[in-house]
């Protein structure tokens, strides 16, 4: 048996290829849609997260959470910096306390936060005073948080020194970082990453998101690790191609916002009370761009069995295990990152979701 997969990030419309109209893209300059600052488009984040590195004496320390991307751990060792660690909650929240202590303790360069699924913690603010008391840098990772705002209204992205955005996680793009400084300009990315000679492959991968697959197709969920070689930004920086640039003209930020936020309420009221799951995501504010609903199950082969139930179906699901690739016992120690690499589960609700979707993803947790 085989069936149709949706994807789990939107993808570019091999139709917009012939679309004529202007590729301006208005809102990465506009303060509505992107906290202020100096703004750079990149191939990657990474890429530009490196740059910001670079910046450092070689050896300076950044602290960042234990549940955090391989490309993030390696954009810091690449640039000569030394790496260390906070805890984050088994419910995805920030002990202010612990945290804070961690800042006293390791006396960082740098501390990075992450906007979890495009929510901000309740403790964020105060996590960014005790950093700049000890003349930290802040970085905010808001990958998944795009056009998103806090419960005050204020922008994600706004109240670090530096914020980063992954277009390409959240907008029908095959690549993209956003970059956003207060501490002085970000270096141009140059030239674009292949131009149109990079379009086959992303036009392959979007016929690739909408081919059948087997059914009994049992994809890998346990990850060993990343070597640098594939996960390290590469030292030349480059702008998105051309594709990135019409999937970015095209998108709507107020139309972003409303159905990702519509699709999210509606999927997190579906599963509040299910029994197979917790529900760890907060309910929707005013402002809100939330990348999925994410829930946690009360174990490893629970989470893997709606997971590979989702992936017969056909059905969007993510699992999150950003295993440790530096310092690997000292990350193993946190058990709340621990606990969220086994049992975490992400059910996007991106813009390019069928009507029928969030219902059927829903069926797929609470009669499973």
């Amino acid at each position: 048996m085989r069936l149709s997969a949706t994807p789990a990030h939107p993808s570019f419309r091999l139709r917009w290829l012939f679309d004529p109209r202007a590729r301006e893209i208005p809102w990465l300059d506009d303060d509505e849609w992107l906290p202020a600052g100096e703004r750079e488009l990149y191939s990657w984040a990474k890429q530009g997260l490196r740059a910001v590195f670079d910046r450092l004496e070689p050896g300076s320390t950044v602290l960042l959470p234990a549940y955090v991307p391989g490309g993030v751990t390696w954009a810091a060792l690449d640039a000569g910096l030394d790496v260390r660690y906070y805890p984050v909650n088994s419910d995805l929240t920030l002990s202010v306390s612990a945290i804070a202590d961690r800042i006293r303790a390791v006396d960082p360069s740098v501390v990075q936060f992450i906007h979890y699924f495009g929510f901000v913690d309740d403790g964020f603010d105060a996590l960014v005073s005790v950093a700049r008391a000890h003349d930290a840098l802040v970085i905010e990772d808001c990958a998944r948080g795009l056009f998103g705002r806090d419960r005050s209204g204020r922008l994600l992205g706004t109240a670090g020194d530096v914020a980063l955005f992954c277009p390409h996680k959240t907008l029908p793009v095959p690549e993209g970082g956003i970059l956003v400084s207060r501490i002085g300009a970000l270096p141009d990315p140059g030239e674009i990453h292949g131009g149109w000679r990079a379009a086959p492959r992303h036009i392959g991968r979007s016929l690739l998101a909408r081919t059948p697959i087997d059914a009994a197709d049992e994809p890998r969920i346990d990850q060993t690790g990343y070597g640098l070689e594939s996960v390290a930004p590469p030292r030349r920086l480059s702008a998105p191609g051309p594709l990135t640039y019409r999937g970015l003209a095209r998108c709507r930020p107020a139309t972003v916002r409303s159905v990702r936020g519509g699709r999210y309420r509606a999927l997190r009221e579906l599963l509040r009370d299910a029994d197979r799951l917790t529900v760890l995501s907060e309910p929707l504010y005013d402002g809100a761009c939330p990348f999925g609903v994410v829930g946690a199950t009360d174990s490893a082969a629970e989470r893997n069995e709606i997971f590979h139930e989702f992936r017969r179906a056909g059905l969007p699901c993510e699992v999150l295990t950003w295993p440790p690739v530096y310092r690997h016992r000292h990350v193993r120690a946190f058990r709340g990152a621990e606990a969220l690499r086994s049992r975490l589960l992400v059910f996007p609700t991106h813009q390019q979701l069928s009507p029928s979707a969030i219902g059927e993803m829903a069926a797929v947790v609470t009669d499973g």
